[in-house]
């Protein structure tokens, strides 16, 4: 919980302190493509992980926008009766954004999305067959963030979502990905 506090004052506090010298330009009726980072934990899971990607964002000329993304996340672990798994995963999402273009320096957002999950099981311990196992999961989100420019064509994005997946693996039958998620990424606009 500590890292999660420390990772959304830090990414709020940078993203603030770097937009008061930012340029006033609008990211409007653009594409872009760029890095992305974040922390991600699963409430049935042991510990959090991070993770980190690349993003591409498409904003029209209204308030509507899209964002597509790839990511690998790290390891949770899950402790089960029949020994601990160990849970990595690879999401591609895709994500429909609605802007709230308050001013040019400060524009939040809702979101709704899909995603596949590529989910990566290694079982350890007394499980009948153990090894890795892996699967794809469909999962969807819901959030809000900011777009806050950087320059004429760059911005730092920041976002909360809640992820909604639910695996099918027998093994973890009742634990859930479910979770949150905080994001940030770097978009160049072309």
């Amino acid at each position: 919980m500590k890292k999660l506090v420390y990772l959304l004052t830090f990414l709020i506090v940078g993203g603030l302190s770097v937009n008061v010298y930012a340029q006033s330009a609008p990211t409007s009726n653009k594409a872009g493509i760029g890095p992305r980072f974040g922390y991600y934990k699963a409430p049935d899971a042991e510990d959090g992980t991070m993770f980190f990607g690349a993003q591409m964002r498409i904003r029209g000329k209204s308030v509507i926008g899209a964002e597509f993304a790839g990511e690998y996340r790290g390891t949770q672990s899950y402790s089960t009766t029949g020994g601990t798994v160990d849970v990595r995963q690879i999401p591609v999402t895709g994500s429909l954004m609605l802007f709230v273009p308050i001013a040019p320096n400060f524009q939040p957002y809702g979101l709704a999305g899909l995603g596949a999950y590529y989910t990566i099981y290694d079982y350890e311990g007394g499980f009948i067959n153990p090894g890795d196992d892996s699967e794809v999961n469909i999962g969807y989100h819901l959030g809000f963030g900011l777009d806050l420019p950087l320059a004429k064509n760059a911005a730092l994005n920041l976002d909360y979502r809640y992820l909604f997946l639910d695996g099918e693996n027998d093994n973890l039958s009742d634990k859930k990905y479910s979770g949150n998620v905080i994001t940030g990424g770097l978009t160049f606009y072309f």
